[in-house]
This record gives C-alpha cells, sequence and structure tokens, in this order.
C-alpha cells in the first residue's frame, strides 16, 4: 500500500524484455530486494539493486495496461516506497494496481493553479467522484470536475515541482488507480440492486 506522495522522480534507465531499471538516490537508500515500490503508480518488486539503479520486472499485463507498453528510455517516473505502519498518509490509499491509462487533453494555468484536463474510459470515469482522490502516475490528486469521459485535478506549484507534472504534455498517456473505496462502494450498491430486481 501507498499513500500517493511522491518521493522521488526518478529516470528509466532501460527496458529490456520484462525488465525496466530506473536511476534514482533516495529510493535506493534502504531498499532491499523483494521491497515494493510505487513506480508511477504501479506497484513492483525490486529484483536487482546496483550503485545508482533499481531493476523491476513488468509482465505483459502491466504493459497493457500502463504506460509502460509505449515509455522510451528517457521518461522519468515518480517514486514511492510502500507504507509502514509509522506513516503518515498525507494523500490516500494507493494500491499500485493501475486500472488503465488515460490521455492529457488539456493544461491551463489558472494564477498559482494549473489545472489539467484527462480523458479516460468509461469504467474509471465510473469510479471517480468529485472531490474524490484518484491516482494518477502514483500522485495522490483531488477530482475537481467530471464531463463525460473528461475530468479535471488541480495542481499546485509543489506538486508540479516534486513530480513527473513538471513535464506532462497535452496527448501523453498517464496511469490511473480510482480510490479502492469507491470501487468497493460501487461493487456493494450494483449487488444490492441487481438483488433486488431478481427478487
Amino acid at each position: 500500500m501507498f499513500t500517493g506522495i511522491v518521493e522521488e522522480v526518478g529516470k528509466i534507465h532501460s527496458i529490456k524484455g520484462e525488465e525496466i531499471s530506473i536511476k534514482c538516490k533516495k529510493i535506493l537508500e534502504g531498499s532491499k530486494i523483494g521491497d515494493s515500490i510505487s513506480v508511477s503508480g504501479v506497484c513492483l518488486t525490486i529484483t536487482v539493486i546496483t550503485e545508482d539503479s533499481l531493476n523491476f520486472q513488468i509482465s505483459e499485463e502491466t504493459r497493457a495496461k500502463t504506460i509502460f507498453g509505449t515509455e522510451d528510455n528517457k521518461s522519468f517516473v515518480n517514486l514511492e516506497r510502500a507504507a509502514t505502519y509509522e506513516s503518515r498518509i498525507g494523500g490516500h490509499n494507493v494500491e499500485g494496481h493501475v486500472e488503465n491509462t488515460g490521455i492529457c487533453k488539456s493544461i491551463k494555468k489558472i494564477k498559482d493553479s494549473t489545472i489539467v484536463t484527462f480523458e479516460a474510459d468509461s469504467e474509471i470515469i465510473n469510479n471517480i467522484i468529485v472531490k474524490g482522490y484518484v491516482s494518477i502516475d502514483g500522485t495522490s490528486l483531488t477530482v475537481n470536475e467530471i464531463d463525460g469521459n473528461l475530468f479535471k485535478v488541480s495542481l499546485i506549484p509543489h506538486t508540479i515541482a516534486e513530480t513527473t507534472f513538471k513535464n506532462i504534455k497535452i496527448g501523453q498517456s498517464v496511469n490511473i488507480e480510482t480510490d479502492v473505496n469507491a470501487r468497493y462502494i460501487r461493487k456493494y450498491v450494483e449487488e444490492i440492486m441487481e438483488k433486488r430486481l431478481n427478487e
């Protein structure tokens, strides 16, 4: 489990087959083989540790559902170590199970905030609520507005400076994980409604 508070921006060093190597500094300190790391919102397990990099294995399912099916070797990623019982939850509970990717449709600067609009499929949109949480590339954000298959979030300067959002561009794909609590509630309500319809 993670919190959606990015600790470091790392750089993809290489992607060879099912192995991805990421250069980093802060996350490297104290990490052990077998530790779970959120890599732009994807929970990955450390398999190799070098002097300046962490290596992970990525499955075909991960490639199909995340940006790692398209990212090149120059890409930057958000990194966060798994939360512990002593951790302060500054964001929200992020599982690291990305549901699908979305696309950045617009970026608009309004005073000190930056409003970013994303497009996502209906399954993701149905699990998002206004003022609820969403994890985008592993960053815990609050949804400001929903319009059809589009939703908006507001970024403060600190978030932009400390995450990969400093480099985001229109048309770029991002990893999306909706709030697990919203998904559980939706599933519960759907089961209740189905049960009543079948009575």
